[in-house]
């Protein structure tokens, strides 16, 4: 048994010690397609409204990573910081979920919170995240993000 540390388990701890949040589309969210890539800078205003701006955003992640290493040291930094310089925090990071029923195939879960959906937005609309989108692209064989707001008991109907 070797002492090193686990690697994800040293990227886990950065992302949280930063306050780091990974994940995301927002308003700006792909079209649900097979490879979830096509039209990921569409809005889709029209089918969701804005939620307040005192409700919480969530950008929730999953990923079928094919390049580990370039995935983790050139797109989850730049990732991790744009989601401290707009206040979010990582929830969930997480490369091997307990499954619970069902199946799940995906190679990376993340959660991330934002003080608004507005700043999750903005967090992926951040220049330097849309630098590194390509290499996210050429790092999965999908990737799929989205963004929620805080549920609320008045959104039940």
């Amino acid at each position: 048994m070797t002492n090193e540390p686990n690697p994800d388990s040293i990227v886990r701890r950065k992302l949280l010690k930063a306050g780091a949040v990974i994940a995301g589309a927002l308003g700006m969210l792909p079209s649900a397609t097979a490879s979830g890539r096509e039209n990921e800078t569409q809005t889709n205003e029209t089918t969701q409204s804005e939620p307040a701006q005192s409700q919480k955003g969530y950008v929730i992640a999953v990923d079928g990573i094919t390049d580990r290493d370039r995935f983790m040291n050139e797109y989850f930094p730049v990732a991790a910081e744009t989601t401290v310089a707009h206040d979010g925090e990582a929830l969930v990071i997480s490369f091997d979920p307990t499954v619970l029923d069902g199946e799940w195939g995906h190679d990376l879960t993340v959660a991330l919170e934002f003080p608004s959906v507005r700043a999750a937005k903005e967090w992926y609309a951040d220049d330097a995240l849309q630098e590194v989108r390509e290499i996210r692209h050429e790092t999965t064989a999908y990737s799929n993000l989205i963004v929620t707001s805080q549920y609320s008991p008045e959104d039940r109907a």
